[in-house]
């Protein structure tokens, strides 16, 4: 070791207990029961920071020997006729309802559709009959063009420069 470097042993720790523990103001009876209060406490640290905790298995498994362990909750579960019965003829009764719904929206549709293609009837029916009564259709009559009437802007231009 250099000569610069220091030789110091870490202090123990109840000399860091007294260098730490500071009751400044206090009677001196208030501070040694302080002192035995705080040195009887000891915090544990968080659940997160163990290393070994109590719902977590810590050993390795045995090796298997010849015969299967069959744990229960690794089982299959046995079957029971009565409910699984039950199941399919829910799930049948739910598959008769649904075709069910999707018929009456088919005959739904189709009665709306049937309602639109009436209503169409019944227009162009009244439009046939009220044709004859209906104005001719005329076109309408040509305005001027641009050029027109730019070329009778330019003559009465030329007729104003004349009477000056």
């Amino acid at each position: 070791m250099s000569s610069g470097q220091s030789t110091e042993q870490p202090a123990e720790p109840a000399e860091l207990d007294s260098q730490i523990l500071v009751f400044a103001g206090s009677s001196e009876e208030d501070v040694e029961f302080a002192k035995i209060f705080w040195n009887s406490v000891s915090l544990h640290p968080p659940w997160e920071s163990r290393l070994v905790s109590g719902d977590i298995r810590q050993r390795l498994k045995v090796a298997n020997s010849g015969q299967q362990n069959v744990h229960i909750s690794h089982a299959p579960p046995a079957v029971d006729a009565r409910a699984e019965q039950v199941l399919v003829e829910a799930y049948i009764k739910e598959k008769t309802e649904e075709k069910l719904r999707y018929l009456e929206q088919a005959i739904k549709r189709e009665d709306i559709m049937d309602l639109l293609r009436k209503q169409r009837a019944e227009r162009i029916k009244k439009e046939l009959l009220s044709r004859p009564y209906q104005p001719k259709y005329t076109p309408k009559v040509q305005s001027p063009t641009a050029a027109d009437s730019s070329e009778e802007a330019w003559e009465t231009w030329q007729t104003l420069r004349e009477l000056d």
